[in-house]
């Protein structure tokens, strides 16, 4: 009986289709400098082949190195079939269409608990410490609002201190 309301949020926000609009205006595009970043929530059928590419490999330049250090190792089928995996959402900023920072994530149950799982967070090169990191955890906060959830959860390889770094600065233990 206890699960049945938390599951039942985690549920509410699986079922939801457009989850920017249900956003404040602030998030729908952002700004740095006199560029604009276009905002956009997909599900994996929503992302078009280039897209996906570009996803994946901003993923692979980004993470392979600290995968091949750990005990599983990198496979880029086994990332792509847990980024493309129907209950998968992509938080996405493009930039004159093309990708220029995601957030992989979830609407999810874990250990008991409602929670957003976020998987993922890249950025372009030339688009890091512009405060779009910050930005994507920001609309995750919205969605967790939105939807009533406990919390955001995540998880972070030790040797990636910036990471690390940033998630605690902006309040995660």
């Amino acid at each position: 009986m206890r699960l049945q309301r938390p599951k039942r949020r985690v549920q509410n926000a699986n079922d939801a289709k457009d989850l920017m609009s249900l956003c404040s205006n602030k998030y729908q595009r952002v700004f740095r400098g006199k560029e604009e970043l276009k905002v956009e929530c997909l599900r994996p059928d929503e992302i078009n082949e280039t897209h996906k590419l570009e996803l994946m490999d901003l993923l692979e330049s980004n993470m392979k190195e600290s995968y091949d250090l750990s005990p599983k190792g990198w496979s880029r089928s086994d990332k792509e079939d847990e980024m493309f995996d129907p209950c998968s959402r992509h938080l996405i900023l493009f930039h004159n269409n093309h990708v220029a920072a995601f957030s992989h994530f979830r609407f999810d149950m874990d250990y008991g608990v409602d929670v957003i799982y976020c998987y993922e967070i890249h950025i372009q090169s030339n688009w890091q410490r512009k405060g779009l990191g910050r930005f994507l955890m920001e609309i995750l906060e919205q969605f967790l609002c939105l939807f009533s959830l406990t919390k955001i959860v995540l998880t972070v390889f030790k040797s990636n201190s910036a990471a690390i770094d940033f998630y605690t600065k902006i309040g995660f233990r």
